[in-house]
């Protein structure tokens, strides 16, 4: 179950955690990038926040990811389609997605595992 606490910068969060996902038995890879790497956020002047994936080593599917930036709210979303569709990290990673925008920030983060 997704949800965003609307907070400065804004916080979207779904599925597992990188402990929860140690901790049901899941080989795991993390990807992390600051939210200054996006260009939307550098026109925006909104570069505070951090980026988390993490994905399953073994299946390549996205187990859970953690958006603090703005507009995280917003770009959760589309992670919850894309886990729900059991898309594999690279199908996200390789999607053209509109530049600029904080969705983009999924292909720099996924190309970050």
């Amino acid at each position: 179950m997704p949800y965003t606490v609307f907070v400065t910068p804004e916080l979207g969060r779904i599925g597992l955690t990188e402990t929860e996902a140690r901790a049901r038995g899941h080989r795991i890879r993390v990807a992390k990038i600051p939210a200054a790497a996006i260009p939307r956020s550098k026109t925006m002047h909104q570069a505070t926040g951090t980026w988390k994936a993490v994905v399953d080593e073994d299946s390549e599917e996205i187990l859970g990811v953690a958006l603090l930036g703005h507009g995280a709210g917003e770009v959760i979303a589309a992670v919850q389609l894309a886990m729900l569709g059991g898309l594999r990290y690279q199908q996200v990673r390789d999607a053209p997605i509109t530049h600029p925008t904080m969705a983009e920030g999924l292909n720099l983060l996924l190309d970050a595992l």
